[in-house]
């Protein structure tokens, strides 16, 4: 299979999702090109894979787009090309014939050779977001031309100088919140800077951020701010108006209004309004705000409200996307536990950290012991079954700084972090009893007791390096198999 059929083959998936996605090789080949960009560019995917991207778009060969992507390749941080700075990357006409205003990032994914990185580009289309703004930036116009012309009727004047100053300010918090979001690694440290944010973009107004989770289908609160915002916890989509109808709903009237059914009754605000956060035609929560006192959730407040909600779902959409891309990379699909190049990875940096703080680290070599006998006995979707299970095992029965890894096969390796060779040992033991434990069955039918052989080192007693450990654990593994299998063998 060549490069490119490998690449279109990991990365295939990326055709299904609204966002234009294209993976580069240091060369600036273009190795998948996905079908909302076939859309967006009305170049058709054989036009342009295998085919240089700088000869397609020269600009991109700029020392301002090369540079950054440059240190993409070789391994570095992922990079942003704002739609402020950079809003045709890759341009892409609408239909009315101007250009998609564009956000982009670009995440360096290893290579299959794992000499280096390829590029993948996130194209996120964010025109009608820019549009909001630009209408939300006129209506302040509009405000300050009143200011103007009123200039004799000094307490409009002064009521509207209060009002601009509103309104900058919950720009300049806007554009605050924004940089936060897009400088979060991970979907935690932006639920963070939403709470902060929103805290200061709605002083004296509490509220909440509520997402829907995946496994239950249940919207969880993520981030909260003020004394009480007058809402459960936990709620179903159908339980707030706002998901049901798709806009926002803002009631003012808590005795005539349609009251969301996750309020809590005893505790009503005097007003409340919820807005749907929609990425990508999908729905992934509610901004939800509440008054204490008539007044404060006015229209404009009501606006201010859709566009905070518009830059939260756009940041965690695009958040979500870019930690699937890296667990993907990073686990085994069938265990769900970390994979081998992960493993080496962690393995090295842990070592390097035991050596510096002066304390112990062992590790744990496992194999399924008569695995082929599972395939032929059962078939192979048996023996997969058992893989599963004893991932989601592994993961039920370790500490939390523990490692857990699928080394290949029915191979597993645990790293165990500050664990001495005495502790590791009597841990590896108790695995191997309780795996016996383990009822695994498949079709209706029990595939029988499992055992399992461990091999067992410690740095720095069997090594001075993290490779040279992992050896012990796998000679001593072997020699557990050797012995007679289903037992615990500590490296000599």
């Amino acid at each position: 299979m060549n490069e490119i059929q490998q690449v279109e083959e990991k990365f295939g998936i990326l055709d299904r999702v609204p966002v234009g996605a294209c993976v580069l090789r240091k060369d600036f080949i273009v190795l998948f090109w996905n079908s909302c960009l076939e859309d967006w560019t009305k170049i058709p995917k054989h036009e342009i894979v295998g085919k240089n991207l700088g000869d397609r778009f020269p600009h991109l060969t700029q020392p301002k787009y090369h540079h950054r992507l440059q240190q993409v390749f070789e391994g570095g941080p992922p990079t942003i090309f704002s739609s402020q700075l950079h809003k045709h990357l890759i341009p892409a006409p609408l239909p009315d014939g101007e250009l998609r205003i564009q956000h982009t990032t670009v995440t360096g994914v290893k290579s299959f050779d794992n000499q280096g990185f390829y590029a993948l580009l996130a194209i996120e289309d964010v025109t009608d977001l820019t549009r909001r703004l630009q209408d939300y930036r006129s209506m302040r116009d509009r405000a300050l031309e009143e200011i103007e012309e009123r200039k004799q009727a000094q307490e409009a004047l002064h009521q509207k100088t209060l009002e601009l100053e509103v309104r900058q300010r919950e720009l300049i918090l806007l554009s605050d919140m924004s940089d936060l979001l897009q400088a979060c690694l991970t979907v935690k440290e932006a639920y963070s800077a939403i709470a902060q944010s929103c805290k200061l973009l709605f002083p004296n107004i509490p509220g909440a951020v509520f997402i829907i989770n995946s496994f239950n289908n249940l919207l969880d609160v993520v981030a909260s701010w003020g004394i009480t915002f007058s809402s459960q916890k936990v709620f179903a989509p159908n339980e707030c108006w706002a998901l049901r109808r798709g806009r926002v709903h803002f009631v003012g009237n808590m005795q005539n209004g349609l009251i969301c059914q996750h309020l809590h009754q005893n505790l009503l605000p005097a007003e409340y309004c919820c807005v749907p956060m929609m990425a990508q035609g999908k729905a992934l929560g509610v901004l939800y705000l509440c008054a204490p006192d008539k007044g404060p959730l006015s229209n404009t407040t009501q606006l201010l409200a859709i566009t905070v909600a518009e830059h939260i779902a756009l940041a965690l959409a695009n958040l979500k996307l870019r930690e699937t891309l890296h667990n993907q990379s990073i686990r085994d699909p069938l265990t769900g536990l970390y994979n081998r190049r992960y493993l080496e990875e962690s393995l090295e940096r842990e070592v390097y950290q035991a050596e510096l703080k002066g304390y112990p680290l062992s590790l744990i070599m496992i194999d399924v012991d008569h695995f082929k006998e599972f395939n032929d006995t059962f078939g192979h979707e048996a023996g997969n079954q058992v893989l599963r299970q004893l991932g989601e095992f592994f993961q039920k029965n370790i500490r939390p700084t523990d490692i857990p890894c699928r080394y290949g096969g029915e191979e597993f390796t645990l790293i165990l972090p500050e664990a001495p060779l005495s502790v590791t040992q009597e841990r590896a033991q108790q695995i191997r009893n309780k795996i016996k434990l383990l009822k695994v069955e498949y079709a209706g039918q029990s595939l029988g007791c499992i055992t399992l052989s461990l091999g067992v080192a410690s740095f720095p007693e069997h090594g001075k390096t993290g490779l040279a450990v992992l050896r012990c654990a796998d000679v001593a593994l072997y020699q557990a198999k050797a012995a007679g299998r289903d037992r615990v063998v500590i490296a000599s």
